[in-house]
This record gives C-alpha cells, structure tokens and sequence, in this order.
C-alpha cells in the first residue's frame, strides 16, 4: 500500500517540483559581464542571522529561511521575494534549547502554498542527541500544524542532515541521517540513512531505511527526476571508504545503493561536507568533494538517464577549494555549481557554469566569504536561467546575504 500512495504521488511531484547549483585548477575562466549578471540583493534578514537557505515553489517563486539567535533564543523565519522586494519575516518557530551547527541546519520546503519546516531540538544531554522537529503549513486553512519529530524511534542519538522536496496535497518527501543504531546497547551500530513521505499534520505516509551504513555528518541532498527521486548521500564502508552514493525510486520500489564514482576517499572521520543533486527531467546533476591522498577536489558527475548511469567526473576545483557545494540546472540544461575557493587568505564563493553535457563555460565570484565553520555553507536555487545564492557574512555581526546570478544572455 506503501508503494502504491507513493507512485501516485510520483507524477504531481515530478510536475510540481523545482529542482534546485565549479571552475578551472588554478585560473577561473571569467563569464562576461553581457552574459551573465550578478547582483546583491538587500536581505531580509537582520544581523545575529545565519543558516540561510533558498529555494523556490512551483511558479518559481523565492523564498528564503535563515536563524536568528538573541540571548539563547533561536528563531526559524522566512521571507518571500516578490517584484516589490522581500515581504515581511515570519516566524516559524522558536526555542532555547535547540541544536545549532555551522553544518546541520533548518530547511523550508514549498509548492502551491502548502510549507514544511524542519529544525533540530535537544533530545538529551549527549553533545549529539538531538531530534528533527518540523511544521506542516496547510495553504487550504491557513495555518502550521502542531509540532511533530518525523521519526519515532524515541532514541536519544544524532538525527539530522535532511533534505526535502514538495508533493503535492501538502505532503512531503523528506530524507534524514538517523543515529538510532548508534545508541544504547549496539556499540557497534551505524549512522542510517532513511526517508519517508509526510502529510500536512506530520504523519508519515510512508517510511523507508534507504542505506544500514553511511557517513555520521555529511548533508543529503534529493531532487526528483522524470523517473521518480533521487537521494545521493556520503555512505561509509567497513572499511572506511566515504564516497557518494545515491539511491532512487523505481518501479515501486528504491534501487541498491551504489557510488556515483568510486573516488575511494578512505578517511577515518566524517569530512563534514555533502553532495549535491539537481535533476531536470532526465538529466541530473551530482557534484561532490573528495580529497583522495589529501588532495582536495570537487567534482561533477551528469546524468542523461534519470541517474541510471552516469558519465566520469569533471574535475570542478582542485586543489585551493574546502568544497560546501551546490547544484543547479537551468531551464536550458546548462548546469550551476556553487563551491568554496581557498586559493587566497580569503575564501570566495564561485559559481561555475557548464554545459549540458560537462563542458566548462566560466566561473563567476559572488562574494568574499571564510573557510571557517562561522561562514557555513552558500546555498544556491535555480529558476528559469537564473541562480540566487545564500550564504553567511562574518566580516562584521553575522548576517545573511543574498545574491542573484542571471544567466539568460548564455
């Protein structure tokens, strides 16, 4: 019964869905100033705000989600960008005892009004208990469901790192790295990877453990293909192998997992730093960071077949880059890489721009950023042939910046 609820919803999502996102080695190849625009746009957000992120309805319309902190008080808000400028903040939630983390961080879904919000609570005293909580807004009255946890294991360990995509009647697919083997008595127990589909009052429709062992702190990222969704993740080895890997929904049922591109990365800690999946129809975009024998890489990976296969990776960045990717592709099939360059004392964030096919067209810089952790992770969405960008300024008080990247002129 599972199944058939989520074939049925396969077709409004595939419909419905926006998906939304780096350069040479060493010298970048510039797009030119009439062929592609880059502008700052004032932010909602005020100062003491991080955490940002970007993503589009159905109509392509923007909305961006940031946290704001004031005196141990954590708030979740959201703003919609319209012709006449940012609308109003709302806020979604609040609390003081929530877990914040440069990496793992709250995230808003939409599509024909209906939302999904998500953040991350303290389950327990452990540096890494925490659980997933979110709100279903319900576009018909009007108003956010009560508070729910998505999972209900009830076990006090690390549950975050969550990537969503809208469906339709409110519902929504969400994916999650969840710890419950982690606790308790199976000391031998690994980080899961697991998903399931959610109305508009929080419960699951349907739920699924995707992968028994993968990497503990790496973000999911998902976007749905013609075929059905795609989750690519950081699995992990017996033997401490931490490549990308995905898994998709087809013919009523996920696929094995297995890797994008056997990089064999073996690291004996989580890199922190997850890849990044856009899908257009039948194209899908992966890219990814990878530091094999210490050297510093991202990489991109296209696919012409829903992900069925996929080709050998373009080399993006290497070796001045600490990865934090994004992915996009355009309503022309051209794909967007967002990624971190470390060449100079300060890192920039880049957008690289390729063809359909992997080719290199040019790389643009949208602003001076950190390597540190304060500076988080730029966060990209694409509409039509345009790119906004998000990320946190921490040259002064912390504050959310946005930008946008018009490539129609391309």
């Amino acid at each position: 019964m599972a199944n058939l609820t989520f074939n049925a919803q396969l077709r409004s999502l595939a419909t419905n869905f926006i998906a939304g996102v780096c350069g040479a080695i060493s010298v970048f190849a510039s797009v030119q100033a009439s062929e592609a625009a880059l502008e700052l746009l004032p932010s909602p957000a005020s100062i003491n705000s991080s955490l940002s992120r970007i993503v589009s309805d159905e109509s392509g319309q923007i909305y961006l989600s940031w946290v704001s902190q004031d005196d141990g008080l954590a708030s979740l808000a959201y703003a919609r960008l319209t012709d006449d400028g940012w609308t109003s903040s709302e806020i979604i939630s609040q609390g003081s005892d929530w877990f914040i983390n440069w990496a793992d961080f709250p995230a808003l879904s939409v599509n024909a009004g209906n939302m999904t919000a998500h953040w991350l609570r303290m389950s327990a005293e452990g540096t890494y208990d925490y659980d997933i909580e979110a709100r279903f807004y319900n576009a018909d009255i009007g108003s956010w469901s009560e508070v729910t946890t998505i999972h209900k294991d009830g076990v006090s360990a690390e549950h975050g790192f969550v990537s969503m995509l809208p469906m339709s009647a409110g519902r929504t697919f969400i994916s999650w790295l969840d710890g419950r083997e982690t606790a308790g008595n199976d000391v031998n127990g690994a980080m899961t990877l697991r998903a399931g589909i959610f109305d508009n009052t929080g419960s699951a429709v349907s739920e699924w453990e995707l992968d028994h062992r993968v990497c503990d702190c790496c973000q999911t990222s998902s976007a749905m293909a013609s075929s059905g969704p795609i989750v690519v993740y950081r699995d992990r080895s017996d033997g401490e192998i931490r490549d990308i890997y995905m898994t998709r929904y087809s013919d009523g049922a996920w696929t094995e997992p297995r890797a994008i591109h056997n990089d064999n990365w073996q690291i004996a800690g989580c890199p922190v730093n997850g890849p990044a999946v856009a899908a257009r129809n039948e194209q899908v975009a992966v890219s990814w960071f990878t530091a094999r024998d210490d050297i510093p890489k991202v990489q991109l990976a296209v696919s012409t077949d829903n992900g069925d296969s996929f080709s050998k990776p373009v080399l993006v960045a290497s070796p001045n880059t600490n990865g934090r990717v994004g992915t996009v592709i355009l309503d022309s099939g051209g794909i967007v890489v967002s990624w971190m360059d470390t060449t100079q004392a300060e890192a920039r964030i880049m957008l690289t721009l390729y063809s359909a096919e992997g080719k290199l067209i040019g790389s643009t810089e949208v602003a001076t950023s950190s390597a540190s952790r304060r500076s988080g992770f730029p966060i990209i969405e694409g509409v039509g042939e345009t790119v906004y960008v998000t990320w946190t300024d921490i040259s002064a008080t912390p504050q959310v910046k946005v930008a946008r990247m018009d490539y129609k002129n391309k």
